[in-house]
């Protein structure tokens, strides 16, 4: 088998150089290919207090059969793991797995202190009878695309940018649950998503979102933030009005793929200004969907046929 190695966090389009090259690999050879990752990101165990991941790790799932990986290996990132020497991490891969190869990015590092570099796991592969490919950074518009760098556009509220290193939209999921009804009674009614604390999400304000309810795409008005105008809200709060649906989405698990900002978070001095706004809004956001949706119908085909 032909293994892609990384910790992936979010298959970006450098990422997606990696698995095409796995892939090609695989299939030239006439044998499998997959991905080695780990069931959680490195700095979970040495940053914990501070790093957020990009996706939660069903998230990930859903994007990696968006990407048509046949096989993904979830490795526990432990203290045993990372106290490993680069040696002892390629001989760990071959415990359970077959491995004939490995395609890795050029800044990819291993082992305990991260003190294996491509080189040393050439030379690993080489006395291994593997065969190893090293890839070099993806570059869009003169920046390097990286994990880093769509963390920090999506916290910055940067949507759009960010979704253009990614290759699909910003994915937030979460189970719906109960919330104070304002937006019912303003005439738009929300669905109120519980915050998963170990994730990153934009910068507080409006997004354009689409969201797969009622067994079809619909455009999403996004809301993140603390309610300003109301003072409600001492936690963040992530809660959707999704834009033609009348169902009931309680407890249910909401998906929304988020592809723009449509404002910052705004204090209104009344509810009648708030629900002006939120009609502009809902204007702006439908012409915003239905543009991306025409640029983007192949994405959003490719994850409504995992639903």
């Amino acid at each position: 088998m032909i293994y892609a190695l990384g910790a992936f966090d979010g298959f970006h389009l450098g990422h997606q150089r990696l698995l095409d090259k796995a892939r090609k690999l695989g299939a030239a050879n006439g044998e499998g290919w997959g991905v080695i990752t780990f069931a959680n990101h490195p700095q979970t165990l040495f940053n914990r207090e501070n790093f957020r991941s990009l996706f939660s790790d069903g998230e990930r799932d859903l994007i990696a059969g968006y990407l048509g990986i046949p096989k993904m290996i979830k490795l526990p990132f432990d203290r045993m793991l990372a106290n490993m020497s680069p040696s002892e991490f390629v001989d760990f891969l071959t415990i359970k797995n077959h491995v004939s190869g490995l395609v890795v990015g050029s800044n990819f590092c291993f082992g305990r202190a991260r003190t294996g570099t491509p080189l040393d796991l050439a030379l690993l592969c080489e006395a291994r009878g593997w065969s190893l490919e090293v890839i070099e950074p993806c570059m869009i518009g003169g920046e390097t695309v990286s994990s880093s760098a769509v963390r920090n556009l999506i916290v910055r509220g940067q949507i759009e940018r960010g979704t253009a290193l990614l290759g699909y939209p910003f994915i937030i999921s979460g189970k719906v649950i109960g919330g104070d009804g304002r937006g019912r009674k303003l005439g738009f009614a929300t669905a109120n998503l519980l915050v998963d604390h170990w994730k990153v999400y934009p910068a507080r304000g409006s997004y354009a979102a689409y969201a797969f309810a009622g067994e079809k795409w619909r455009p999403a008005a996004l809301n993140i933030g603390y309610n300003p105008t109301f003072d409600l809200a001492r936690r963040l709060r992530c809660e959707a009005h999704i834009i033609g649906f009348e169902g009931n989405l309680y407890e249910k698990e909401m998906r929304l793929f988020v592809f723009a900002k449509n404002r910052d978070e705004i204090k209104f001095e009344c509810e009648g200004a708030l629900k002006a706004q939120l009609e502009r809004d809902m204007r702006n956001i439908k012409n915003l969907a239905e543009g991306y949706m025409m640029d983007n119908i192949s994405v959003f085909r490719g994850f409504e046929s995992l639903f």
